[in-house]
C-alpha cells in the first residue's frame, strides 16, 4: 500500500463551519443560525463554540475539511486529531456546559446511490443527561453505545480508519481500539453530483432548561492529519 494523499494542520484555519442538524429552539425563540456558532483559529489550536450568544437554544457546530475526489471511494482513509474540553464539566458550572463532542469522517458517493459512507463518534458531556459519559457511534440511522469516557480537561486523541470497499471502519480513542465495526451508510437526498470526502469536528451546546442559565459550549481541536492510502500493493 502507498500513501497517495497526505493532509494535515495545526489548527482548522482552512476548514468550513456550518450549522448542523442537532439544534433546538423552543416556541417563540428564533431558530439557530450561523451567528450562534463559531470557529476561532489560534496559532496552535482552534476553538469550536456553540450557542456563543447564550440564547435559549441547543446549537450544533460542524467544522469540516472537504476534498472533492473520486479516489475517496476506493482509498483507505486514516485520520486523527486532538481535542480537549477547556473547562470542568459540572452541574454547578454557570458559564460552560455542552451536550456532546462529536467527530467523523465521511465520503458522499455523488449521485450513484445517494449514500454517505463513513464513521462518527459522539461523547455525551451533559451532566444531567442519563447517557452522561457515554461514547457512542453512528450506525447510519441512530447512535449506538460504544464505551465510556470520563469528562475531564485532558487532551484526547481520536483516530478514524475507513475502508469503504470492504465496508469496515474503526475508532481508536486515546490508544484504545474499540472492538466494533463502526462503518455506516447514511441516505442523503440532493447532496450534489461529486464525490466529497469530509473530515469533521463537531460540538453541540447543552439542551436548555426553561429558566436558564443558557450556556455556551466550547471544545479545543488541534493537530489534525488525514492520509489517503491506496489499497493496491
Amino acid at each position: 500500500m502507498s500513501i497517495i494523499k497526505s493532509l494535515s494542520g495545526v489548527n482548522l484555519s482552512n476548514w468550513t463551519t456550518v450549522v448542523g442538524d442537532g439544534n433546538y429552539n423552543p416556541p417563540g425563540v428564533p431558530p439557530v443560525n450561523a451567528s450562534d456558532i463559531n470557529c476561532e483559529n489560534e496559532t496552535a489550536f482552534s476553538l469550536l463554540t456553540a450557542n456563543v450568544l447564550k440564547r435559549q437554544i441547543m446549537a450544533h457546530n460542524i467544522t469540516y475539511y472537504k476534498d472533492v475526489d473520486p479516489l475517496a471511494l476506493t482509498c483507505i482513509h486514516e485520520a486523527q486529531y486532538t481535542f480537549q474540553l477547556p473547562y470542568v464539566v459540572s452541574t454547578g458550572n454557570t458559564d460552560f456546559n455542552g451536550q456532546t463532542v462529536e467527530g467523523g469522517l465521511f465520503v458522499w458517493d455523488g449521485p450513484d446511490t445517494q449514500l454517505d459512507y463513513g464513521l462518527a463518534f459522539q461523547w455525551v458531556i451533559n451532566p444531567w443527561d442519563p447517557n452522561y459519559k457515554s461514547l457512542r457511534y453512528w450506525n447510519g440511522t441512530s447512535w449506538d453505545y460504544l464505551g465510556v469516557l470520563e469528562p475531564d480537561t485532558s487532551m484526547h486523541v481520536v483516530e478514524f480508519k475507513l475502508d469503504i470497499v470492504n465496508q469496515t471502519a474503526a475508532l481508536i480513542i486515546d490508544g484504545i481500539a474499540y472492538n466494533q465495526n463502526v462503518f455506516s451508510s447514511t441516505t442523503k437526498i440532493g447532496w450534489g453530483t461529486t464525490v466529497d470526502a469530509r473530515f469533521q469536528a463537531e460540538t453541540i451546546s447543552i439542551y436548555p432548561n426553561s429558566s436558564g442559565p443558557f450556556l455556551e459550549q466550547c471544545v479545543l481541536v488541534k493537530d489534525w492529519a488525514w492520509e489517503w492510502v491506496s489499497p493496491i500493493v
